[in-house]
């Protein structure tokens, strides 16, 4: 009896561990935003190059939007949850190593966003417009590119809409390589 017990206790704490781990994983085990893990380590960072006049930025069309880059597990995982706001317009943009439909949700945020989702070559092939800062635990929403994205820009929600920002369009990338 005692050891029914005890395997009982195993089989209870291993169900609980992989129920965790499938909560904080993605679709088809590609890591969330709030577990990341896998496509970027912390060695591999961006690098952006010093220039105090200027700081790293991406140029949509003709519009240069200023940025903070996460390419650090740590700093995507944490992205913009916990600050009360953005300037208006500034950008935060994630860095992966290889073109993922990588999950974002957004627990710990204070404010809604747009997503645009840009692939490998530099093209924006995904906008989620005006993503919900209103977090559930227990049914979180995911947020997906429509297809394999590299890199992910964040700002604020109607951000896109208002510059005409949409799939197809092409950037580049100022003082990141």
């Amino acid at each position: 009896m005692k050891k029914l017990a005890r395997y009982s206790v195993y089989l209870l704490g291993l169900l609980l561990f992989v129920g965790g781990v499938l909560i904080f994983v993605g679709r088809d085990g590609a890591p969330s935003r709030g577990a990341f893990s896998g496509a970027v380590s912390d060695k591999a960072r961006v690098n952006v190059t010093e220039n105090k006049e200027a700081g790293p930025s991406v140029v949509i069309g003709s519009l240069e939007i200023p940025v903070e880059v996460a390419s650090t597990s740590a700093a995507i995982q944490k992205g913009l949850s916990g600050r009360p706001s953005l300037d208006p317009d500034r950008g935060m943009l994630f860095v992966f190593t290889v073109p993922d439909r990588y999950r974002f949700w957004m627990p710990d945020m204070h404010f809604p966003i747009d997503i645009i989702w840009i692939d490998t070559e530099g093209t924006v092939v995904g906008v989620s417009e005006n993503t919900s800062a209103d977090f559930d635990p227990e049914n979180p929403l995911y947020y997906v590119p429509p297809i394999p994205a590299q890199y992910v820009l964040e700002v604020n929600a109607g951000f896109a809409a208002s510059r005409g920002i949409g799939v197809g369009d092409k950037t580049s990338f100022r003082l990141i390589e």
